[in-house]
């Protein structure tokens, strides 16, 4: 006896829910004018959004019920990124509702081959969280030349033979490779002219296929954070504190210039995101890299070197402005250790003036520790290098 696909498709959602403890939460985002509003307007089936004018029409997050079948998800839009003044913010927000999301949709424009915001925001969501079910949807396909000729239940994409068919699965290969994701995880539509035209809509159906099949991953990644409230969040963030000290410096047991310091930002950078996410913030390494800015001018500015080797005893006595191992395991140290004080407060965004003092008295600390962190990172360099140095 063969299964209904709508019955499967409300038993897959009401088992995801069951699991969940919510309606499951898609979250829709994309750059501006990639045709996300078209795009909900036809799940929907009615217009929440205005389209088709010059403005970008989605200024604030909704978030509306989305029907199919018997059951229901809830699926939330929220304004586009890429506009210069406010991509930042605006990322950083849709970051923010990730954690509570269980798929994600990253809707990009056809026939746009702009995507190198698309790349970075997809890549960030594979550091932040590699389980995470994140689709890339190809919206608005019918606008590859020529234009007119748009018959969506004549399109065969598996043989492309018309000149539409060749341009479309052509920049689909690119999408995909240029965001790296899976051909399983890009789906190509076109939402029609109107929430209400159905002759011109293409893989709406499989679109919604692909995402109830992303539930049962969605609800096995929501159990794994939900495990991570039973963990101690201090304890876990000091010891990947302490692990990356230890790394800082055997990278620098051959003390390195301060304008040579990349390897060593990157770890910074990497363990402030790993520590946001224990305290339930998603965070990309470019805020991370923003929050490290007043570090990076205390301890790499040109300008500011001399007042910081009178800030931070020690550093002066590197010749040349140099950071060896005795410098750079206690600066990570300091780094790790003050954020994480920030972060269990839920401040994820302290004053220059609050992290240069906390990280004052820190560094102090971590200073006091530094010949454990040399002895440790002594030895992880030697059993890397076969006991040579």
């Amino acid at each position: 006896m063969s299964v209904n696909p709508i019955d499967e498709q409300d038993r897959v959602i009401q088992e995801a829910e069951k699991h969940l403890g919510e309606k499951p939460r898609i979250v829709v985002c994309g750059k501006t004018g990639a045709g996300k509003s078209s795009l909900i307007n036809a799940l929907l089936g009615r217009e929440v959004n205005r389209v088709g004018h010059s403005e970008p029409t989605t200024q604030e997050e909704q978030e509306e019920a989305w029907t199919l079948g018997e059951s229901s998800l809830r699926i939330l839009d929220v304004p586009g990124f890429g506009e210069a003044d406010k991509h930042q913010d605006r990322l950083d927000f849709i970051f923010g509702q990730l954690s509570s999301s269980h798929v994600g949709l990253l809707v990009v424009g056809a026939p746009d081959r702009a995507w190198e915001y698309e790349r970075q925001f997809a890549q960030s969501v594979a550091e932040v969280d590699s389980e995470f079910p994140l689709l890339v949807v190809g919206n608005r396909i019918d606008m590859f030349n020529p234009v007119r000729d748009w018959n969506p239940e004549a399109l065969n994409l598996s043989s492309p033979s018309t000149q539409k068919e060749k341009s479309i699965t052509e920049w689909a290969a690119a999408l995909r490779n240029a965001c790296g994701v899976d051909e399983n995880r890009l789906i190509l539509t076109s939402a029609g002219e109107s929430f209400d035209d159905v002759q011109g809509r293409y893989g709406l159906d499989n679109l919604a296929r692909v995402v109830v099949e992303s539930l049962p991953a969605a609800v096995k990644n929501a159990a794994a954070r939900a495990l991570r409230v039973d963990v101690d969040k201090r304890d876990l963030a000091e010891k990947l504190i302490w692990g990356a000290s230890v790394t800082a410096a055997a990278i620098a047991l051959t003390p390195i210039p301060l304008a040579d310091c990349i390897p060593l930002a990157g770890l910074q950078i990497g363990l402030i995101v790993k520590i946001a996410d224990i305290y339930g913030k998603v965070m990309t390494r470019e805020t991370a890299f923003n929050l490290l800015s007043p570090v990076a001018a205390s301890f790499m500015g040109r300008m500011a070197l001399a007042s910081l080797l009178d800030f931070f005893p020690g550093i002066g006595s590197i010749a040349g402005g140099l950071i060896g191992a005795s410098i750079a395991g206690p600066m990570t140290y300091a780094i790790g250790m003050t954020y994480l004080e920030f972060f269990a407060r839920d401040n994820f965004k302290p004053s220059v003036e609050e992290v240069q003092e906390l990280l004052k008295t820190n560094y102090k600390e971590a200073r006091e520790q530094r010949h454990k962190m040399e002895e440790e990172a002594r030895a992880e360099r030697e059993s890397k290098h076969g006991g040579t140095n």
